[in-house]
């Protein structure tokens, strides 16, 4: 059994075998070590779907559409007939259904419900992507689907909804759960617990920015809340050991309408199924 490492990233113990190979590119050239993070950086992991989600998959009414700008096809899963829309945005490694207890809450709360697989996730196609394609395919969502009364997103799903929202201001209202700040971080946090040179970081982050056209700080979801004006709530716990609650902090100090909702001892996928978290979402999305 390979050795691992004590770094971790997204919660998953990277293998040594990784790291070296890492190194070993990096001795060489730090663009082949780039490329060989690169390569890591945009696959998400697919895990097993839990039992307590499959009575909802298997209830959906699933459908395909196209998004041309990324060149993949998103599983649409869509539950509920009622006149108020929520839209629900997973994070990286999940899958439509993984918030499953908000999606059921809502159901019964009278909403029609969408949520998807993001790119190279689920059911939808394609092996690899990075966030820009999570925004795209939110946005294709939003201009078929929509208007939704709310969007709710965990993690990766939470900072794309602030992108989506800060530029395009689809959503009454949002939620974010356990969602992080600077994408800066997150590049160079990937890169370090590999234990490579911040030179790798940087010319991956080149990279992101000649593939958006766009400063990788303009991503960042402080800098987005700033433009948006609808109400927000912002979700963490303190003990979320993926993304640190001072994210929470610094996206909820730049919005003009937002809510803070701190929770202890839940991390960052507990929360999901919190009685008391799912709770809060209702009442906030009811205007209580």
């Amino acid at each position: 059994m390979a050795k691992k490492s004590k770094n971790q990233q997204g919660g998953v113990r990277i293998p040594r075998f990784i790291i070296n190979t890492g190194k070993f590119l990096q001795f060489f050239s730090p663009g082949l070590a780039m490329n060989y993070v690169r390569y890591l950086f945009q696959k998400p992991i697919k895990h097993k779907m839990p039992a307590a989600e499959k009575p909802l998959a298997d209830s959906a009414n699933i459908s395909y559409i196209e998004v041309p700008e990324i060149g993949k096809k998103i599983a649409v899963y869509q539950w509920g007939e009622g006149d108020k829309k929520a839209l629900v945005v997973h994070g990286w490694s999940g899958r439509a259904t993984q918030l499953y207890k908000i999606i059921n809450t809502l159901l019964e709360q009278g909403y029609q419900v969408t949520a998807f697989d993001a790119p190279a996730h689920g059911k939808s196609t394609g092996n690899k992507t990075m966030m820009p394609e999570f925004i795209k395919t939110v946005e294709k969502i939003a201009e078929k689907y929509g208007p939704f009364e709310v969007a709710i997103g965990h993690s990766m799903g939470g900072i794309t909804l602030l992108n989506v929202q800060g530029e395009k201001h689809p959503f009454k209202k949002l939620v974010v759960i356990g969602t992080p700040d600077s994408i800066y971080n997150i590049f160079n946090g990937f890169v370090e617990k590999l234990e490579l040179k911040p030179i790798v970081a940087e010319k991956l982050i080149a990279v992101f920015e000649k593939i958006t056209g766009k400063s990788i700080f303009d991503f960042h979801g402080s800098k987005q809340a700033e433009k948006i004006n609808e109400p927000v709530l912002v979700i963490h716990d303190d003990n979320d050991k993926e993304v640190p609650v001072i994210d929470a902090m610094n996206n909820y100090k730049h919005l003009k309408n937002g809510k803070l909702l701190r929770t202890k001892g839940l991390g960052h996928s507990r929360i999901l199924k919190d009685d008391k978290v799912v709770e809060e979402i209702m009442a906030f999305v009811s205007g209580e």
